[in-house]
């Protein structure tokens, strides 16, 4: 699928992005202990272990060549395999692995698609849903659970999707495999057990007390195995596991800087907001529609199949509901894995639009509209991954320069930086930019010139008016991120409030 293709393209560009904060201590660090102790223990369980395993899949044909080269001997391959993981390049290798495998969430939500009866286009756009998120592809670099999460969470709907179509329960049994699957990777993915204990419950008539008990126990015992056996700290060394797992979930009670909501309304917005204006494209003109699809879709699957629609928009509502009250740190990673379910029911919305179209000239409309929007998410996709490799702070200066010279009615105020970089490099300056205190924005480095990172406000959709530079994040959900400086320009008020200093 070229979908697939382009994903795992673009991704690979952009690997090499620089730094993120949870990368080293929390999974690359842990995979290199097991390692090289021998004991398949990472010591370190604010995450379950998958991605522990998959770090060190790299390190695989080291160890396949130190075997033949050694006649098998189990301590030389331990050796080759501690001696490549030690290189340099080799988090590229880990984080090329977490967007292949995360990649697979594509196919997964293409597969659902098709097993629920979309047409081969309808099942494309859910696809594409996914496939073409700025937000699903940039996290996915990252070598950290939350994408490999959302490709088990789509798996899981592939499964639900297989056993709707054909009644068979093996593929209920391989749903609450998946689950096992996505709670080893992330412990919320423990939610996905909900709707595949729903779907086992109401596919059994409800007077059958004892089929029902033993389906859920067996659904429940196949999750935890498979879980185990991702996780086997779970029992081995109970008392660190409790205590990390304790420990994080309190944190996520409390406070980590801008990253703070007020309450579980606020919690609650920022998620809506998130999936309302981000999510689907990095363009808000673009996104909204495509949410607004979402919730169409919503309505045209409990209108269709009641059941099946409530189990579509019953999980997400479900873990975002429990999430929103119970916790006050918002990171939008961690709402990812409901994106596959959003995928489905964006797809329907839009398939519902097509049927409800009466003229052929419209459906024809339509198509060109969602080629023109897949067109537009594919190409940030590609420029976002090329901008990683072409981090140029005196071309962002220009940028923003230009940009303050096409917005001749607005007054900017500009930093030193990007003013000595512009005499530097001999760029005019446009004349809106002034230096006292009647300037409307505020044009700056965001790192280097910023409030710092723990002082930025974070998870707004309108933090700022526009940014030049690497796209291996988005900066208004992101704006403490510690990767390559790039240019912000905000509304002076906005950026007083966040306490950037040019705005004082």
């Amino acid at each position: 699928m070229p979908l697939f293709a382009l994903f795992i393209y673009t991704g690979l560009r952009g690997v090499d992005f620089g730094y993120h904060w949870d990368e080293a201590e929390w999974h690359l660090e842990p995979g290199r202990l097991m390692v090289k102790s021998g004991i398949f223990l990472p010591r370190k369980y604010i995450y379950p272990s998958f991605d522990k395993w998959l770090v060190i899949w790299p390190a695989f044909p080291a160890a396949i060549r130190a075997a033949l080269e050694n006649e098998g001997q189990p301590l030389a391959i331990q050796a080759a395999m501690v001696a490549d993981m030690a290189d340099g390049r080799y988090l590229l290798r880990a984080r090329a692995m977490f967007i292949v495998v995360s990649s697979l969430g594509i196919l997964w939500v293409y597969g659902a698609a098709l097993a629920l009866r979309y047409r081969a286009w309808q099942a494309l756009v859910a696809a594409a849903g996914l496939g073409l998120s700025w937000e699903f592809a940039y996290h996915s670099r990252f070598a950290v659970a939350d994408c490999l999460l959302v490709q088990f969470s789509a798996l899981t709907l592939f499964m639900l999707a297989l056993f709707r179509r054909t009644a068979q329960p093996h593929w209920l049994y391989a749903a609450a495999c998946a689950v096992g699957l996505c709670t080893g990777t992330k412990y919320t993915g423990v939610f996905l057990l909900a709707p595949v204990l729903v779907t086992g419950f109401l596919s059994l008539p409800w007077s059958a007390y004892f089929r029902q008990a033993w389906r859920a126990a067996l659904l429940c015992a196949l999750a935890f195995g498979v879980y185990l056996i991702l996780t086997p700290a779970t029992v081995l060394d109970p008392f660190l596991w409790l205590t990390e797992t304790h420990g994080i979930s309190e944190y996520y009670k409390h406070s980590h800087g801008g990253y703070t909501a007020q309450g579980a309304l606020h919690h609650a917005w920022i998620v809506l907001s998130y999936y309302l204006f981000a999510f689907y494209s990095p363009y808000q003109w673009l996104a909204v529609p495509l949410f607004v699809a979402t919730v169409f879709g919503t309505v045209s699957w409990l209108r269709r199949d009641f059941r099946f629609g409530a189990l579509l928009i019953g999980f997400p509502m479900l873990f975002l509901t429990m999430f929103c009250a119970q916790y006050r740190v918002v990171v939008v990673r961690n709402y990812l894995f409901v994106a596959p379910f959003f995928a489905l029911l964006m797809a329907r919305g839009v398939a519902d639009l097509a049927d409800w179209l009466p003229r052929s000239w419209q459906r024809w409309g339509l198509a060109a509209a969602l080629l023109g929007a897949l067109f537009v998410n594919g190409s940030w996709l590609i420029a976002a991954g090329e901008s990683i490799r072409h981090n140029d702070p005196t071309l962002f200066a220009r940028q923003a320069l230009d940009y303050v010279r096409d917005h001749a009615n607005v007054r900017f105020r500009v930093s030193r930086k990007i003013l000595s970089l512009a005499r530097f490099a001999a760029i005019p300056l446009p004349p809106n930019i002034v230096n006292g205190g009647d300037a409307s924005e505020v044009v700056f480095f965001g790192d280097s010139e910023g409030p710092g990172s723990w002082n930025w406000r974070v998870n707004d959709p309108w933090l700022t008016r526009a940014v030049f530079g690497t796209r291996e994040v988005n900066f208004n959900w992101y704006s403490s991120w510690s990767g390559p400086d790039r240019v912000v320009v905000m509304a002076i008020d906005k950026a007083r409030a966040t306490g950037v200093p040019l705005a004082k």
